[in-house]
């Protein structure tokens, strides 16, 4: 915003509402909207520089270009330098910078920028409290992760190998009726989820007995949000 100000240049903003999540470097993506938005506004003198972020269920795009009433002015050197680096720098992401140029009088170039939505990943929470489902659901809003969400121990076997079959697993062993830890080491054990993380989340301070038990990592309650999901983030790389 200083520099557009500087510049006497107008920043017009639209974003289109009820966007996918997107699993990406966010660093990255900031600086090479930023490289751009900087392009555009050197190229927008005493203009305006348009912005609009839209998408569908499998990308979002924001498309950037400056308008300005007089003639257009070809990009810098050091501009282009920018805009190819701000290429590379979504290229981290899986996402892609694509450069018209010149589109039409008064305007130097339109970019646009994509990003693939991110892959939903389904997390099985098993705990009987339906206050830390809630919470856990509240948790997951806005990411990647959805919340399947299983308060009846009896049920687990037949839920987690029905289809969709959970990317990973929270459980609470401390279960009315079952022994939580039996049922983590059924889980391991079930041709369905054998090969599923199962994160052990619970009151009790028995990290090693769970790590031994076959869990996959283990976090003690009352468990934060930026715990919880960096623990999910660690067992599910790649997806």
């Amino acid at each position: 915003a200083p520099l557009a100000k500087t510049a006497g240049v107008c920043l017009e903003c639209s974003v289109l509402t009820g966007l996918p999540s997107l699993s990406a470097q966010q660093e990255a993506v900031r600086q090479a909207l930023l490289n751009t938005l900087t392009a555009a506004i050197h190229c927008a003198p005493g203009g305006a520089v348009h912005l609009a972020v839209d998408g569908s269920r499998h990308a979002v795009q924001v498309r950037i270009y400056p308008q300005s009433g007089a003639p257009a002015m070809p990009i810098p050197p050091r501009d282009r330098e920018s805009l190819e680096m701000a290429g590379q720098l979504m290229a981290l992401s899986g996402g892609t910078l694509v450069l018209e140029t010149p589109v039409e009088p008064g305007r130097a170039f339109a970019a646009c920028l994509t990003l693939p939505a991110a892959q939903r990943i389904n997390v099985m929470v098993v705990d009987d409290n339906e206050d830390t489902l809630d919470l856990v659901q509240r948790y997951l809003e806005g990411t990647r992760y959805h919340a399947i969400s299983v308060r009846d121990p009896r049920q687990v076997l037949a839920a987690a190998a029905n289809d969709p079959t959970p990317d990973v697993i929270v459980l609470d062993v401390m279960l009315p009726g079952v022994d939580g830890w039996e049922m983590l080491g059924r889980l391991r054990e079930h041709p369905r989820t054998g090969h599923v993380p199962v994160i052990v989340c619970t009151i009790l301070p028995q990290e090693d007995l769970a790590l031994a038990l076959g869990a996959a990592a283990f976090l003690r309650k009352p468990v934060s949000r930026q715990a919880l999901l960096a623990a999910l983030d660690t067992q599910t790389r790649g997806n």
